[in-house]
């Protein structure tokens, strides 16, 4: 590994008419502020020697997924793979430039903070070592700095010159490729991606093939910002509990309960009428519920509100997952056999927007939360939310229940479902589709993000289609 501090000065070559100009670059003083976006692109691609890594503790450390960057409030990245010594360990990383950054950002009074299983920083300072979660345990910290194999003058000013398409290698020679190559290219890491998912789904042997469904249902509803506690409380809440409550008032209660999203009597001082009697209502038989179950409850703060819409907030989407549970719906009962029948049918797209229908109580027309009303509104599951989840809860579904009954047929209809559907219009679609590359349908947007994800984030134009073609020309 090189040393960034004893390397010799880095050059820059810039064209200037006719003329080369070569630039030196400095090593920064300790002083210089370095971006903190900067160390989080560090982690990101892995960036630095992983050969022989210890946290300032000495233990050893393999990192086997740095996670997913958390565009949100809460910890930097999510859902990250480690292994500390013997122990493996599955949470968030959070990231500073040092790190006296946790105490200055109040991280150690944040419980939202207490997930996190690794604290990575740059430099060290006073306050390496010694970082401790709101619970007070502390926290496994690596060093970045002495491990950079680039000198970081040269990771800055590669930073602050990058262009906006740094993680698609190809944008600027993707017109080159034949459409054919790229549609087939497409429709092969489509494939790709749902069978991945159906498999994520299989390796949970721990959960029947129901309890799997209702917590992938769970998350869908809790988007990417809280799919995390929508996928804890399904897993605290399994089907045959909830199913074993009768009264659709007592499976709320039990749902808002164990979410820890109860309000308490002060929180109702403000509110009228009929939302704190619903409100207490709904404490009152949870208190019953409680004494019988009695179900570890959720932090409060585990929940997102930050920058969501009022029909995203996490109260009136528990309200419509508890909904599920009523009469006839979804999950009352064995949800297979009506996903089955439903992916049969003429159209099967519609069959299977109804069966994921759900329709909370009256009371939340006009209400978002527990706390005050709002203007009326529909609290019905809209259509473009039932779409993502046939996607992405579904459709793995259908297509791990098909594999384990060797049933191809509702496999490739399941396939077929999504080809019928509308893409998404992420981040993720859209830059394919500046390029030139529109998703013509919910399939192809499974495609390109597996395309951006496992591929060009990721280097791996060798061993993807586009990247060989214009390799070869």
């Amino acid at each position: 590994m090189s040393d960034p501090e004893a390397s010799p000065p880095a050059h820059q070559v810039y064209t200037v008419g006719d003329s080369q100009v070569a630039v030196a670059l400095q090593e920064p003083a300790p002083d210089v502020q370095v971006p903190e976006a900067l160390v989080h692109d560090l982690w990101r691609h892995q960036r630095f020697d992983t050969d022989g890594l210890t946290t300032t503790e000495e233990e050893p450390v393999r990192i086997l997924d740095p996670g997913r960057p958390n565009p949100d409030a809460g910890p930097d990245f999510r859902n990250a793979h480690v292994r500390i010594g013997k122990m493996d360990w599955r949470g968030h990383v959070e990231i500073h430039t040092s790190s006296g950054g946790w105490y200055e950002h109040d991280h150690n009074t944040d419980p939202r903070y207490d997930s996190v299983v690794l604290h990575v920083t740059l430099h060290a300072d006073v306050w390496t070592g010694g970082l401790l979660r709101a619970d007070e345990t502390t926290i496994p910290e690596i060093v970045l700095y002495p491990r950079l194999d680039t000198p970081l003058r040269e990771l800055l000013h590669a930073f602050h010159t990058r262009s906006g398409d740094d993680d698609l290698p190809c944008a600027s020679r993707w017109n080159e490729v034949p459409e054919n190559t790229k549609r087939d290219w497409i429709a092969h890491l489509a494939r790709e991606r749902l069978a991945r998912k159906r498999d994520r789904l299989a390796a949970r042997t721990d959960a029947t093939l129901d309890e799997r469904l209702h917590e992938r249902l769970f998350a869908g509803l809790g988007y990417s910002k809280n799919d995390d506690p929508m996928t804890t409380l399904a897993r605290r809440l399994p089907p045959s509990l909830v199913r074993s409550v009768d009264a659709p008032r007592d499976q709320e209660a039990l749902h808002f309960g164990v979410a820890g999203l109860l309000p308490e009597p002060k929180d109702l001082l403000d509110a009228d009428r009929t939302t704190a009697d619903y409100a207490m209502d709904l404490r009152d038989r949870y208190r019953r519920l409680q004494v019988r179950f009695n179900i570890p409850e959720m932090e409060s703060t585990s929940w997102t509100f930050f920058r969501l819409r009022p029909n995203n907030f996490p109260p009136l989407r528990i309200a419509q997952a508890a909904a599920w549970y009523v009469d006839d719906a979804l999950l009352a009962n064995d949800p297979l056999p009506p996903l089955r029948s439903a992916v049969g049918a003429d159209p099967p797209a519609d069959a299977l927007r109804e069966e994921l229908a759900s329709s909370p109580s009256p009371f939340w027309r006009t209400h978002y939360h527990l706390k005050k009303s709002a203007s009326e509104h529909a609290p019905r599951l809209g259509p473009s939310r039932r779409d993502t989840l046939i996607v992405n809860a579904g459709a793995p579904t259908l297509l791990l229940d098909a594999d384990r009954r060797d049933d191809t047929a509702q496999a490739e209809a399941a396939l077929d479902v999504l080809r019928t559907l509308s893409a998404s219009r992420d981040s993720v679609v859209r830059r394919f589709n500046d390029l030139g590359t529109a998703a013509q349908s919910a399939f192809e947007a499974q495609g390109l993000h597996q395309l951006y994800r496992e591929y060009c984030t990721e280097g791996g134009c060798l061993e993807c289609s586009v990247g060989q073609h214009l390799l070869n020309s």
